[in-house]
Formats: structure tokens, sequence, C-alpha cells
């Protein structure tokens, strides 16, 4: 019983989150939900939004209901003052910001390059890269004034090697990996870890939105959002202190980079 205890306490050590705040964007379905439901599991102080509202109210009746920690905020993560009002919201609540997780992102469509008018590539770009940026804005002051934090951008495989479709997809990805090292330089002296997580190919609303039958025939296994979570849970943690500017892709071992 005493190793189990010790074994429960060496595990809390590293990978508990108790009396951390984090946000978590994109929270009302798929992987921000998974992520925001283990984060609370684990102890930290959730705040869920999304543009979605009622999908993320009804995912924080569920953490509620399980008896954990959640706040919840309809923020649309291309409007600054929906943002700033999220921030304000969770701090009122919590006191502070601990975790940031920008996993708000919208898919493309499977566009090919003629279909991809300026005014589209306009509205993907703001919403995966510029939105992820726009979080980060807000929060990294609180995170820099107590000289702490943990921000875990999601990417996807798309925007390390590309798709044969969804080019503002794939670039405004591959942006979000390139923010993600770059703000883990800025910041890494000021004890601010910026990691990214690039999922592959995952079960989700927004798989079964972009021909997710024919894309069974391509992987040979599927990731469930529980497996993204886990890597950003990870990232989160104690445990992942020497990590920053990495780029971890829970893939089934699809793509080996």
């Amino acid at each position: 019983m005493a190793l189990k205890q010790k074994m429960m306490e060496n595990a809390y050590r590293f990978f508990g989150l108790e009396g951390k705040t984090a946000i978590v964007t994109g929270a009302g379905n798929g992987i921000g939900k998974a992520i925001a439901k283990m984060l609370a599991s684990l102890g930290a102080n959730v705040m869920a939004c999304d543009i979605e509202g009622d999908s993320v109210a009804a995912v924080a009746d569920e953490i509620v209901s399980e008896g954990y920690k959640v706040i919840h905020s309809k923020c649309d993560i291309t409007k600054l003052d929906e943002i700033r009002a999220t921030v304000k919201q969770t701090v009122a609540a919590y006191g502070t910001v601990d975790i940031l997780v920008n996993c708000g992102a919208t898919m493309g469509g499977g566009k090919k390059i003629a279909e991809v008018h300026p005014e589209e590539w306009n509205r993907l770009i703001t919403t995966n890269l510029t939105g992820v940026y726009n979080f980060c804005w807000e929060v990294i002051p609180i995170m820099r004034e107590k000289q702490s934090g943990k921000i875990i951008n999601i990417s996807s495989e798309a925007g390390i090697a590309g798709e044969d479709c969804d080019i503002h997809y794939s670039a405004a990805k591959a942006g979000v990996i390139g923010l993600t090292k770059s703000l883990a330089r800025e910041l890494g002296h000021e004890k601010i870890n910026v990691n990214c997580v690039a999922p592959g190919f995952t079960e989700t609303r927004m798989a079964h939105e972009w021909e997710f039958e024919p894309a069974l025939k391509i992987f040979w296994k599927i990731g469930q959002p529980e497996d993204q979570a886990a890597a950003v849970v990870f990232l989160a943690s104690e445990a992942a202190n020497f990590f920053s500017g990495q780029v971890l892709s829970p893939n089934g071992g699809a793509y080996m980079f």
C-alpha cells in the first residue's frame, strides 16, 4: 500500500495540474473538447472557449457533471475584443493563466489552388494562424509578469508535410509551427515554454467533413481526440519543463518526420 501511495504521489508530482489555470480554444468539440476534459480531470481550472457557444456550454456541463472545475465562453479567435473578454473572465474567476492551448481552427474544404480565392485564403489564414497569434498576444503579458507559463499550439501533420489540396490550411498550420519556434526562442529565458502538437489523422467532426471514408483507405490507423489530448497534457505538465520549441506529432506511425 505504501508503494502504491508513493507511485501515486510521483505521478501527481509530474503530471498533476491541480491549481493550474488553462484556457483551451476550440473546446466545443473534437480535439479541443478532449483537451479541456483531460486537463480538468487532472485538476486544472479550465476556461473552455469556442465560437460555437452552445457546443462549448454543453462541454462545460459535462465537465461539471464529473466534478471538475470549468467555466466557458463563446469566443471568436479572430476578434481581439472577444479574446480580451475571455481572458478577463478567466483571470476574474481563477486569478491568472498558467496554460494556453490554441486548438481553435477550421478546415479548408479539400480545395485545389484554383479554388482558393484570395478571400478564402485570408479567411482560413486569419482563423488558423492569426487566431493563434491573437490569443498569445493577450496571454503572454500575464505569463511574463509571473515569469512562468505553458503555451501549446495545435498544428497538423499538414503543416509539416503539406497536402495535395487545401494549401491555405497547410500554410497556416506550417505558420503555427514557425510561430511556436519563434516564441519559444523569445520567451525561454522568461520560463515560458512554447510547444506544438501536430496531430495525424484523427476522428473528429471536422475529419468527417473532410471525406472521412476515403481517408480510411489511406491511413492504417485513425487517431482519437484523446490521443492528441494526452500529448497536450504532457506538454502542460511539470514533466515537460525541459521541452520548448518542440513539435510532437501523434500519428500512429503514419508519418515519420
